[in-house]
């Protein structure tokens, strides 16, 4: 008997419980056939059932059931919550000493993984560590993996899957961006992603990135474990970290992806990977390359260069390339190139679609080459172009004209989710954005102009009507209450239990005014008071309470 008729016996008996709860339904137009075929399955004088009776209908159902049957153990095993928080106390609880170091020596979260990388006591008391650290990780990942992304593909409301990177940078928080628009952020684990360093690195290239990552995951924390219904931030790995035939699909798709790009880069087309590899590596120095070169906006290794091709070409040989396959051929470099990025473009959206959310990214040269990856061979629908207009144009207009946008404290993203706001903001962000997602699929930047001109027309609003309550000029015991209560200067609270606020103020009054007296305040004072409280925690109060000026 092999396994593989046990395995079909079993998903066979999960079949026959699934239908006898009543929980697989049948269209009326397939019932009969299906009924047909069920009818014919019998038990052996084994006791088992007769494999010989079932028919490719009954197999097929097993083979669902079956997965119905995984996906509901799974979820019933871990809730993201434990899953999450599980994940979050392994990593404070080893590397959560170093938050706050970077802020006290003044440097940012990368210069702080480079001087600790290279002090050379650091490195000694860490690399013992980092072997045991990624093996546990990559284990719970194993086990926990298919549970965390089953309950994110359950999940209402819209997600946003990152990508492009190892991790978003640590100089903007993509939550005070995105998170005002998205319901949920799904972030990789960075120490799944960069294995191949911590297996093969130099010691201090895996201090730098264990270092680094975990300062960077842990800025995220508040956000993943808050106690909200449903999450700001969520962290599950990319399959193609931790299954095998997922990276070798992966491989061979970005292969193909990265041998389109290459045709168009050079204007020529190549049958395959060996094709290409053999075109590149005839081009042995940098003004070969360029020389071959056909639609040169399609060379790009980072956006913010702005040095001559062929100096940009040294640079990465000398540098990444070198460094990380020891290869110093230009030629060879730029194959690599075509293939890593269109297969890191690629790995995103193949998730993406896993998980049913929307690709995300905060890298502008990854983002130009997802665009191509979308142009090449794929496309979004309606509402996915929506959502990725609505998160480009959030990034764009924090790097922008907005810059407070990506310095949002967690505790106030909470809070809007909390009290509610959340909903009326995204209305406020997204009006007529996605008009023109559907009007012009490929015009970003008209995005990022019209959430702009949405958040300051709602910040003008929001302005006037705080205006209005200071315009309201109640005076009482010689003071403008309108304009104090607007400010905030005056607890009403305190008034109505007798505890005067204005000091020697409350006595004059309580000894020229019969009615009313202090502690009598009339209820419309209490109105204009709870009218400025509400106005502060109104959704667009919330929002704007952390834009300076």
């Amino acid at each position: 008997m092999s396994e593989e008729d046990d395995e079909l016996r079993w998903r066979l008996e999960v079949l026959k419980v699934q239908l006898d709860e009543g929980k697989i339904k049948f269209a009326e137009h397939l019932w009969k056939d299906t009924e047909a075929s069920l009818s014919k399955v019998s038990y052996g004088k084994d006791g088992k059932i007769d494999l010989s009776t079932v028919d490719a209908r009954v197999r097929s159902l097993a083979l669902s059931a079956a997965a119905i049957a995984q996906r509901t153990q799974a979820k019933e095993a871990a809730s993201l919550q434990d899953i999450t928080q599980a994940y979050f106390e392994f990593v404070e609880k080893n590397l959560g000493f170093l938050v706050g170091e970077p802020e006290r020596l003044g440097v940012n979260i990368g210069e702080f993984s480079q001087i600790a990388s290279r002090t050379p006591t650091f490195v000694a008391d860490f690399k013992p560590q980092i072997t045991e650290f990624v093996n546990i990780l990559t284990e719970f990942w194993e086990s926990t993996a298919d549970a965390a992304h089953y309950h994110i593909q359950d999940m209402a409301g819209t997600k946003a899957i990152f990508g492009g990177d190892l991790f978003p940078s640590y100089t903007q928080n993509i939550a005070s961006t995105a998170g005002l628009y998205i319901d949920t952020i799904v972030l990789t684990d960075p120490f799944m992603n960069t294995t191949h360093v911590f297996d093969h690195a130099p010691d201090e290239q895996r201090v730098r990135f264990l270092v680094k990552h975990a300062l960077n995951v842990l800025q995220y924390q508040n956000f993943a474990t808050s106690d909200l219904p449903i999450p700001i931030v969520t962290f599950a790995p990319f399959r193609s970290s931790i299954d095998e035939h997922e990276a070798d699909f992966l491989r061979s798709t970005g292969i193909n992806d990265g041998v389109i790009h290459a045709s168009r880069l050079f204007g020529r087309e190549f049958a395959d990977r060996d094709d290409l590899l053999g075109f590149c590596s005839t081009l042995n120095t940098p003004s070969d390359v360029m020389g071959a070169v056909v639609d040169q906006s399609r060379l790009l290794f980072d956006t913010e260069w702005t040095e001559p091709f062929e100096e940009q070409i040294k640079r990465v040989v000398e540098t990444e390339w070198s460094g990380l396959t020891g290869d110093a051929h230009p030629g060879r470099m730029i194959a690599g190139q075509c293939i890593g990025r269109m297969g890191q473009a690629t790995d995103l959206l193949m998730k993406s679609r896993y998980l049913s959310g929307v690709p995300f990214m905060d890298a502008p040269t990854s983002w130009n080459y997802f665009n191509w990856k979308l142009e090449y061979n794929s496309a979004l629908s309606n509402e996915d172009n929506a959502h990725l207009h609505m998160i480009q144009g959030l990034q764009r207009a924090a790097d922008t004209d907005e810059e407070w946008l990506g310095n949002i404290p967690p505790q106030a993203l909470i809070e809007m989710r909390r009290e509610g706001a959340f909903e009326e903001i995204r209305h406020v962000l997204a009006d007529g954005v996605i008009e023109l997602s559907h009007a012009n699929p490929e015009n970003f930047f008209r995005s990022t102009d019209k959430i702009v001109e949405n958040i300051r027309e709602a910040f003008d609003a929001h302005t006037a009507e705080l205006k209005e309550l200071r315009r309201k000029k109640v005076h009482f015991a010689g003071h403008d209450i309108g304009t104090m209560i607007a400010a905030g200067a005056i607890d009403i609270a305190s008034i109505a239990t007798g505890v005067g606020t204005f000091g020697a103020a409350s006595l004059a009054v309580n000894q020229l005014v019969d009615v009313p007296k202090l502690r009598e305040i009339p209820e419309r004072f209490r109105n204009l008071k709870d009218a400025h409280t509400e106005l502060r925690k109104s959704p667009m109060g919330l929002f704007f309470d952390h834009k300076p000026g």
